[in-house]
């Protein structure tokens, strides 16, 4: 009776969280990023350079597990990149493809909330790795390929102009940084949410034996 009653209290508070999910997922697709230079060789030095960064992580005990969720995070910035600019028509609105990745990430926190199935568990782990695939669009794509396009534009555009887009880039970079901590704040909450939040007292449990044994190990 009392997993009937908290299940229908999960219900009640998917239903309530719906809106605000709608919302943001609109206002998202108001605003999609926007590239300047996406050539393949400059995607590719940039994946190959933080591949690299990946591997050496890899190769420490300590972490080996930061690097294979840095490499996985860049597979997954690859394929947002693929379709960064694509969209599609639903009932005369256009939707853009990284709106629907949210969507369907949101979609797996919410589901896991409601059915937490062990069976789910491993799609959670896609939430994490989107949120840092973001973090690695906006903060390292997006800056390269202005970096580049002004590099490329520099024998083309009058000295002045470059002038100006140089004093720019500073804050540039500071919008890029604030877009790809904004996504990692959008996202992670859902996978907290979802992850221990379904099972309130287990993850009390759990903190205060985890609290637990860090006192008890300062102890000695």
């Amino acid at each position: 009776m009392i997993k009937l009653v908290w299940l229908l209290v999960r219900l009640a508070i998917v239903y309530l969280l719906l809106g605000v999910i709608i919302g943001v997922l609109i206002l998202t697709n108001s605003s999609y990023p926007r590239f300047f230079s996406l050539e393949l060789d400059t995607i590719g030095w940039i994946s190959i350079f933080w591949s690299v960064v990946a591997y050496i992580l890899v190769r420490f005990e300590t972490t080996k597990e930061v690097g294979k969720f840095l490499f996985v995070s860049i597979l997954g910035a690859l394929v947002l990149l693929m379709y960064v600019e694509k969209h599609f028509w639903l009932q005369d609105m256009r939707i853009h493809f990284w709106t629907a990745f949210l969507a369907v990430i949101f979609a797996i926190s919410l589901l896991f909330f409601v059915l937490p199935h062990r069976q789910l568990k491993p799609l959670l782990f896609l939430l994490p790795v989107s949120a840092c695939s973001w973090f690695l669009v906006w903060v390292s794509y997006r800056p390269a390929s202005l970096v580049i396009e002004i590099l490329v534009a520099k024998g083309k555009l009058p000295e002045e102009n470059i002038n100006k887009v140089i004093e720019l880039m500073p804050e540039v970079f500071r919008s890029c940084l604030t877009s790809g901590v904004f996504m990692v704040c959008l996202i992670m909450p859902f996978y907290i949410f979802a992850r221990w939040g379904h099972d309130p007292k287990g993850t009390y449990q759990s903190l205060t034996n985890a609290l637990r044994r860090i006192r008890n190990a300062r102890r000695f």
